[in-house]
């Protein structure tokens, strides 16, 4: 990487602003994963938290899983299905004249009611004290982190008070622990089909998951463009050290080595500024920092922008140091 140095030591602000724009998508990359991880945290953790490997619920008129909170299963017809039933509902919570909207989760394996520690502190409320679910008060037995639902802090409780408090009959869906045998218009989803039938969660995923991916093709195309009008500048140049002697592949491997010296230096800026300010709005914000995640964002820019990098240098395999010479 001879040439690869002196070249950065020369053009030492040129290196500098495309080293600066690959940590700043870097940083943009890790934020984001963190924010993606937070915000599915803050979707799915309630669900994740289930026994069991899968639920049982309401087919839409497509056939496809109802979504948990269009689900609809009558209690006759849940009793026939060897699990445990679930109800959800949002309700309003109130304690002392404060009031919080909470997701209220309804089991026929619980026997205690189990409130979030966000809405215990939020309501003023301890356990043993009394609060006010629905139109019907009930005891908090414990506080305890019972997860999230679409993005609504849970209590948890037993069936009978649940269908007190939400004033429905139908549950939402059955836990299962294997597969079994489901009624005409039910349909059995595993662990990780449940987290497609959370309201809103598909989509949110997914468009967090495209803006990273569409990130990566940006941090790709920039090494690319950067590498493409570099190795444009510099043709006559390289033209002088091929009529030296020097092979193609000797000027690509060179080429090579810069574009990763470049790329695993604003890599790593951006990582340490990235996971830096995750930490630090990790309680302000949504977040939640996910190394494996964060990493596997950092190779797959790595590698999108060496082949980036590959593509721009391919004319160093082809240039005639005489043509060169002459332009």
């Amino acid at each position: 990487m001879y040439l690869g140095l002196r070249e950065i030591r020369a053009a030492a602000g040129r290196f500098g602003l495309i080293v600066g724009v690959v940590a700043l998508v870097a940083f943009m990359v890790i934020t984001l994963s963190a924010l993606t991880a937070g915000l599915r945290s803050q979707s799915v953790s309630a669900i994740e938290a289930l026994p069991g490997s899968g639920l049982v619920v309401q087919q839409d008129s497509g056939g496809a899983p109802a979504t948990l909170s269009d689900s609809a299963i009558e209690s006759s017809t849940a009793s026939e299905i060897d699990g445990t039933q679930l109800g959800i509902a949002t309700l309003r919570a109130g304690h002392n004249s404060v009031n919080a909207t909470v997701a209220a989760f309804g089991r026929t394996d619980v026997h205690d009611v189990t409130l979030n520690p966000e809405v215990a502190k939020t309501l003023g409320v301890q356990a043993g004290e009394l609060l006010k679910l629905g139109n019907e008060e009930i005891r908090i037995d414990s506080i305890s982190d019972v997860g999230l639902y679409a993005h609504q802090p849970v209590i948890e409780l037993p069936m009978k008070e649940w269908h007190n408090v939400s004033g429905r009959d139908a549950v939402n869906a059955v836990i299962v622990d294997s597969s079994v045998n489901v009624p005409a218009g039910l349909t059995e989803v595993d662990r990780a089909g449940s987290l497609n039938i959370i309201p809103g969660f598909k989509s949110e995923h997914s468009s967090l998951l495209l803006i990273q991916g569409l990130l990566l093709v940006i941090s790709a195309v920039v090494v690319a463009g950067f590498f493409a009008v570099w190795t444009g500048q510099r043709i006559p140049s390289l033209a002088v050290v091929r009529a030296m002697g020097a092979g193609r592949w000797y000027l690509l491997r060179d080429g090579l080595a810069q574009a990763t010296l470049v790329l695993l230096s604003g890599l790593i800026i951006g990582a340490a500024l990235g996971f830096t300010a995750a930490s630090l709005l990790s309680g302000i914000a949504p977040i939640a920092v996910d190394l494996g995640s964060g990493f596997a964002m950092l190779a797959g820019m790595g590698v999108l922008g060496l082949i980036g990098a590959g593509l721009a240098l391919r004319p160093l395999t082809t240039v005639d140091p005489l043509v060169a010479l002459n332009r």
